[in-house]
């Protein structure tokens, strides 16, 4: 989380934890999540793949609430 002052814990679910946080270049607050990756022997749980996945996704839109 470098770049970022955590401010508070906004929630935790399944695939992990979501911070309320201030960017310390422009001062705006942001949400960060941490995602929980258990790696195994066999790599990556499918979960976690799907979860950054669609993540990724929502970076193509052009809505201010949500993170590029």
């Amino acid at each position: 989380m470098q770049g970022y002052e955590p401010v508070a814990e906004i929630g935790v679910g399944a695939y992990g934890t979501v911070y309320k946080a201030r960017d310390l270049r422009s001062g705006r607050f942001v949400a960060l999540k941490n995602v929980r990756v258990t790696a195994t022997e066999n790599g990556l749980p499918l979960s976690t793949v799907r979860e950054v996945a669609l993540l990724k996704r929502l970076e193509h839109f052009d809505h201010p609430n949500i993170v590029r």
